[in-house]
């Protein structure tokens, strides 16, 4: 029973790997704005690194707001050249959004390492040792 506990904790080992692998890439973005959003109505910058996901979250929707204006403006043949604070509209969105997940991301790195620890308790001696003693090989090899 052991062996076969053994191998149903590696296959969901193996798969928080996966997971934080696709994390790893999500982790450092390259952004393309200064991440200093400015807010007209205050004459204040929002710093994109310091705000909560809810004001994330309300960036997209002004921003979303304002791309529609644009599309009102382009087919009333009104000039509007989608920039804010030098940057486009677009290139706001997505910092914005890689932003968010950038923050969701840390809080699944937090949940992934309380499931592996969980994980490898629940893991018999001998498999513990054996799992050890690859990490290890793989160490001197590399």
């Amino acid at each position: 029973m052991a062996k076969k506990n053994d191998n149903l904790v590696a296959q969901l080992l193996k798969k928080v790997e996966e997971k934080k692998e696709q994390i790893k890439k999500i982790k450092n973005p390259d952004f393309t704005t200064n991440l200093s959003f400015p807010i007209l109505e205050s004459n204040t910058r929002l710093n994109l690194n310091a705000v909560d996901e809810d004001v994330l979250f309300y960036l997209l929707v002004k921003i979303d707001t304002m791309k529609s204006a644009a599309v009102i403006a382009k087919k009333e043949d009104i000039v509007y050249d989608e920039l804010w604070g030098s940057f486009k509209l677009d290139e706001w969105y997505n910092d914005i959004v890689l932003k968010i997940k950038q923050r969701q991301a840390q809080r699944q790195v937090a949940e992934l390492k309380t499931i592996e620890n969980k994980l490898k308790g629940l893991m018999s001696e001998d498999k513990r040792t054996n799992m050890e003693l690859e990490s290890l090989s793989k160490l001197l090899e590399g």
